[in-house]
Parts: structure tokens; C-alpha cells; sequence
């Protein structure tokens, strides 16, 4: 007798989304994240800046020119961030990106005499400026920075917004903070 074997197909469960991490009251965070895409060169950046409640002091997103990997997007996302979190809060600032590699720059002489070492020089001169401590997170709890990534390159534009959230950020940025309005 011929025997059929059926397949059984589980529903996917996807893994639970973690809030983003506030950071403690008398700190900002920035969260950022930089993109290279090897398929047609293309770079952007993505940064937000938080207060400890979750509220936005800024979101940005910029293209990027002249880059040619990953790790370069990510450290000019970090400069780009960094610039502009001191001209918007006086608070030291907790910068958060899923790039070890990057967030390196920050605490370390790793990258000094690399081909970013005018890039890592530039970071150390913001931190002269004010105090600015690394923070690894998984890129799931980058959501934010990672969807104004996404806007900006298939928009191909540079935006700022001040005290307020691009639309491509209106739904997602307050569910990133469901803990921390309880």
C-alpha cells in the first residue's frame, strides 16, 4: 500500500520585539545606523535623538557620498549623530548602534591607524566636546534609526527634523518606548 508523507507546516513565530533601551534621567540616547549597499555603492545614515522618557530632540537621515563599505556608513552615521546631538542637548549622550566595530572608535585607539583614522580623529574631537559613552545594542532594538536608513535610500534624501518624527518614524517610534510610559 503507498504511503504518502505529508508535510506539516508550523506557524513561524517570530521572536518577541524588545523595547529600545531609555537611557537613565540626566542622559540622552542616539541611536544610529549606517547602511552600505555593494550593488550600487549607495550609503546612508539614519539617527535619533532621545531624551529618557523616549521623546525625539531629533530624527535625521542623510545620504551619503564617497563611501565604499559598511563600516565607513556606520562611523559617518556616528559623526553625523554626534554632531548634531551637541548642538541639541547639553546632557551627556549615550550612543547606541549594532555596530561593535564602530561604536569601537568611541573608547578605543582600534581604528587610529586604519583607513578611517581621519574619521576616528574627527570622533575624538565631538567627545572633546561632550561626554559621549558606547552602547552595543541588537540591531532588532535599532528599529528607528534602521527605518530612517531605509527611508533615505529609497528617497535618496537628507532631512532633519526637530522635536518631531518623519512620517516613514510616526508609527514605530512610540511602540519602541511601550515600557517606559507605564
Amino acid at each position: 500500500m503507498p504511503s504518502s508523507a505529508t508535510q506539516i507546516v508550523l506557524p513561524r513565530r517570530e521572536a518577541p520585539s524588545l523595547p529600545w533601551s531609555a537611557p537613565s534621567p540626566g542622559y540622552v540616547a542616539l541611536s544610529v545606523d549606517g547602511s552600505f549597499q555593494e550593488s550600487d555603492s549607495s550609503a546612508v545614515a539614519g539617527m535619533v535623538l532621545r531624551d529618557h522618557e523616549g521623546q525625539i530632540i531629533f530624527a535625521a537621515y542623510r545620504v551619503l557620498f564617497y563611501c565604499n563599505d559598511a563600516l565607513k556608513a556606520e562611523i559617518h552615521a556616528l559623526i553625523q549623530g554626534m554632531a548634531l546631538a551637541i548642538q541639541h542637548t547639553d546632557l551627556p549622550v549615550i550612543v547606541q548602534s549594532d555596530s561593535s566595530e564602530a561604536l569601537a572608535s568611541l573608547s578605543s585607539n582600534a581604528l587610529t591607524r586604519s583607513t578611517y583614522g581621519h574619521l576616528v580623529r574627527e570622533i575624538k574631537e565631538l567627545m572633546s566636546n561632550r561626554e559621549f559613552v558606547p552602547q552595543k545594542m541588537y540591531r532588532t532594538l535599532n528599529r528607528v534609526a534602521d527605518r530612517l536608513v531605509n527611508y533615505s535610500r529609497s528617497e535618496r534624501t537628507t532631512a532633519v527634523w526637530l522635536r518631531s518624527v518623519p512620517p516613514c518614524i510616526e508609527g514605530l517610534w512610540p511602540l519602541d518606548c511601550n515600557t517606559m510610559t507605564s
